[in-house]
């Protein structure tokens, strides 16, 4: 864990400060001589604290977490609290309070009443990056300088920490000077979590926000009155220019990064749209984690969004296990690559898989590739990260890469087709809706081996794809070696094929539900 200190400080309009306290169960109440004050530990790194200048406590409802205790002293004019994480210091005179984990400063805040309500002042370093808030009016996925009025406002920055902002519930934002202002307020509630990554902090404010679940039979083209209240619909709007097609892939992002998990999209906003702008939207659409259709003819590829439907299946169960959107910003899967925010019009699909949508005319896309080794899915061509491509982008696929070391499975119709990238160890679960549970999915090299293994939940074919790996010398599973197919139309379970022509072998083994299937491949 980076070590960081972060001081957040709240300030009453008196001075008199504390008039009694109690502790108990990680949770700390103040009487005030101007009103009240409640911190209650969330989790070891996170916190809300509430301030009222009305007597009592606004009644929100109630934050459900484990129980959190952390070691509680005071002395003198001093509360502290601490965790294995975060220590706490609350001055009692005018509940300032310093969060730690370490020595190094990363912000200060002030929560002030003024005349016309309540001001949240947060310091912000002159290198701070802010995400979140849905986006702001510039493009950009770094909202510094932006000014912004929300509701329920959450944001990250990247000193590894955020806010949520639990009441009042419309506030402004002024990312430049570092302020949230909420006039004609007497109160005021925030949660507080430490990450230090951005998926971490989204972690945590699921804690606050409650889990949130999109039910598999959701990745259907759904009329818009059976789209699911958990959706969130793009804002209403034609798709049928260049402009609005970078347009949505900024908001995609920027909702991603404000914690939205199940973005919708409507594909009736593209009918209107020029034929390329049309298939270009229908391309990307067949990938989202939500489609549906409010008027007009306009469709997707289901046969792409069929194939891909145990990915997103995946997707969809850690993000209400997890509170992660399916849709992965470059900052949020990459937030220690100081430019990760300065590409607006890219993003993960899940943890594997970066999309880089055609968002203007012609058949080539410009790709900035984050670190790290990167195959393009179509042409199997391989990259190394830290670098700017040029790739060909043909209507009808959407550029795509994956990075070494990790497996994706595709629902193809003879088999499950999982596509493992090495030369790194990688692993991935399957979720099985119809049996509550995973299906594990690892392989990883090993000198002269390679070691691919299924526990599978249900009874299926599947298909090794091993991209960039040589012809083998053989192919086992315990006793058995595997026979070699002469070309892929011969291949069964049982067998393997290499692809010359792209360097690819490929191993097809039939589970049973419940079993263990290792195949060693030596070469």
């Amino acid at each position: 864990m980076r070590r960081v200190l972060l001081a957040l400080c709240v300030i009453t309009a008196a001075r008199g400060g504390v008039v009694s306290r109690d502790w108990g169960q990680g949770r700390l109440t103040l009487k005030l001589d101007d009103g009240a004050a409640e911190m209650e530990w969330i989790s070891p790194i996170a916190f809300r604290f509430a301030r009222s200048w009305d007597g009592a406590i606004q009644a929100l409802p109630k934050v459900s977490h484990d129980r959190i205790e952390p070691e509680f002293e005071e002395a003198g004019d001093r509360i502290t609290m601490r965790t294995k994480y975060l220590t706490v210091e609350m001055d009692r005179a005018d509940l300032k309070m310093s969060v730690k984990s370490a020595a190094t400063p990363v912000v200060s805040n002030a929560l002030n009443k003024t005349v016309g309500g309540v001001e949240l002042k947060f310091g912000l370093a002159p290198d701070e990056k802010v995400f979140g808030l849905m986006g702001g009016t510039n493009g950009r996925l770094n909202l510094r300088g932006e000014k912004l009025e929300r509701r329920n406002g959450f944001f990250f920055t990247s000193a590894g920490y955020g806010l949520s902002i639990r009441t009042p519930e419309v506030c402004a934002f002024d990312l430049a000077s570092g302020t949230v202002e909420a006039m004609g307020a007497r109160s005021f509630e925030y949660a507080f979590y430490y990450g230090p990554t951005p998926k971490e902090i989204m972690e945590e404010h699921m804690t606050v926000t409650g889990q949130h679940e999109l039910k598999p039979d959701a990745l259907d083209v759904l009329p818009e009155n059976g789209l699911p209240k958990t959706a969130t619909p793009l804002p209403k709007g034609p798709l049928d220019s260049w402009e609005a097609m970078r347009s949505l892939i900024q908001t995609l992002n920027n909702w991603s990064l404000s914690a939205v998990l199940y973005p919708a999209m409507d594909v009736g906003s593209f009918d209107s749209g020029a034929k390329d702008v049309k298939q270009r939207a229908a391309d990307v659409s067949a990938l989202f984690p939500t489609v549906y259709r409010s008027a007009g003819t306009g469709g997707i590829d289901v046969a792409t969004r069929e194939m891909w439907k145990p990915y997103l299946i995946t997707y969809l169960r850690e993000a209400f296990d997890r509170g992660l959107p399916v849709i992965r910003p470059l900052p949020m899967q990459f937030s220690k690559d100081a430019n990760s925010d300065q590409q607006a019009d890219v993003f993960m699909l899940g943890d594997e898989v970066l999309l880089a949508p055609v968002v203007g005319p012609g058949g080539r896309r410009r790709v900035d590739l984050p670190k790290g080794l990167w195959t393009d899915f179509r042409t199997n061509t391989e990259y190394r990260g830290n670098q700017t491509v040029q790739v060909d982008a043909p209507a009808g696929h959407v550029p795509m890469f994956v990075r070494n070391g990790w497996i994706v499975p595709l629902a193809m119709k003879d088999a499950m087709e999982l596509h493992y990238f090495p030369s790194l160890g990688a692993e991935f679960f399957i979720w099985e809706p119809d049996k509550n549970d995973i299906s594990q999915l690892h392989a990883a090299p090993a000198g002269d081996y390679v070691r691919v293994e299924i526990e599978t939940q249900v009874s299926r074919t599947y298909e090794w794809i091993l991209h960039h790996t040589k012809a083998a010398r053989e192919v086992a599973e315990e006793s058995t070696v595997y026979r070699r197919a002469a070309q892929r139309a011969q291949l069964r379970p049982g067998m393997w094929w290499h692809d010359s022509a792209k360097n690819d072998l490929h191993v097809m083994v039939q589970a049973a539900a419940g079993s263990d299937r290792i195949v060693n491949i030596s070469f």
